[in-house]
């Protein structure tokens, strides 16, 4: 509700200075209920209120567009977000707020160009946000741009000492420059600023199973990221990872069923699963596992490669050396990933 009241308040002000006088400003229910979060059905029909009502101000409708935008990027509805920020700017080109989410939403379609572009401009408008220096930054990150999204990150934290999200973004840059030890120190960090930043938990325990051999502790974050969002289908197959590297079977296959019962077009829980079943000696399920992962992501060279193994393990030669070429002219170095992943 406060989000309303400052942004609208922040509109009417703006529109006041226009008028040569500032108004006291009280918002209606429809203005209070357009930039509610979470986004709901009703948060949609208030702010499609203010866009078509005759008496709206460009700006109230502005605003009114940006919170709509939002709605339908957190829907996951891409096109209909860029549409509404489109909309929103035409009205008011330099509303910060729809220049970053619409920045956001051209990197969620991988319109890397546009994103920067919005995102620039954004900085260029308000150089002290904190968060759109982050935005940026993982758009570079996205482009493989490291150097970039470091320097964003770096200023991100600067101008915000307390973001958790800046810190986090920077530790997943420390990760992919192979420096685990500073991605970890920023993944802490991030979780001391916030107890319930279930992607910083996840992260730190990838980070201490894949780098550091520490599963234990990447159980025990796998476990907060869970239990802060039981969603996190991917903490499910990671945790079961570390269960594997424990030799602990049970916990692990009880971890990929629930991370496939909860999103059933999971690739990466079946062929994790499907290797399960091929260490544990049952080839028959570890095939229709590792089927259904190649039907889902026929590029998946790892489960490509070890469909072929079981293949020939269950007598289709034929089929297994099929496979294992496919994968090979995929990822030339698979035979070597799966051999660190079956027993």
């Amino acid at each position: 509700m406060l989000r309303a009241v400052v942004v609208f308040a922040f509109v009417s002000l703006l529109a006041g200075s226009y008028a040569g006088e500032a108004k006291a400003f009280t918002p209606t229910a429809d203005q209070k209920a357009c930039a509610a979060v979470p986004a709901t059905a009703e948060v949609v029909a208030a702010c499609t209120r203010i866009i078509e009502a005759s008496d709206s101000s460009a700006l109230d409708r502005a605003v009114s567009y940006n919170f709509r935008a939002e709605a339908a990027r957190a829907g996951g509805n891409i096109e209909a977000a860029i549409a509404d920020y489109n909309q929103a700017l035409a009205l008011m080109p330099s509303l910060v707020p729809a220049l970053n989410g619409r920045g956001i939403a051209y990197r969620y379609a991988k319109k890397y160009d546009l994103s920067l572009a919005d995102l620039d401009r954004a900085i260029s408008l308000k150089p002290s946000d904190s968060d759109l220096y982050n935005a940026r930054g993982i758009t570079h990150r996205a482009l493989g741009n490291s150097t970039q999204a470091m320097a964003d990150f770096d200023e991100a934290v600067k101008l915000d000492p307390k973001s958790a999200t800046a810190f986090n973004s920077r530790g997943n840059v420390f990760a992919d420059l192979n420096q685990p030890d500073r991605a970890i120190a920023d993944f802490t960090q991030a979780i001391k600023l916030d107890r319930d930043f279930a992607d910083a938990y996840f992260n730190r325990g990838t980070i201490e199973a894949d780098d550091k051999n520490q599963f234990g502790k990447a159980i025990e974050d796998f476990s907060m990221a869970i239990k802060i969002d039981p969603a996190n289908v991917d903490a499910y197959v990671s945790r079961a990872d570390a269960y594997v590297s424990q030799g602990k079977a049970a916990p692990a296959f009880a971890d990929l069923n629930t991370a496939i019962a909860k999103a059933p077009n999971l690739e990466r829980a079946y062929s994790h699963r499907g290797m399960l079943y091929y260490n544990t000696g049952d080839h028959a399920k570890a095939l229709a596992d590792l089927n259904k992962a190649t039907a889902l992501a026929p590029d998946d060279a790892l489960a490509l490669y070890l469909r072929g193994v079981v293949r020939q393990k269950t007598g289709d030669a034929q089929g297994g050396e099929v496979d294992i070429a496919a994968a090979r002219k995929i990822d030339p170095q698979v035979q070597s990933s799966v051999q660190q992943s079956v027993q």
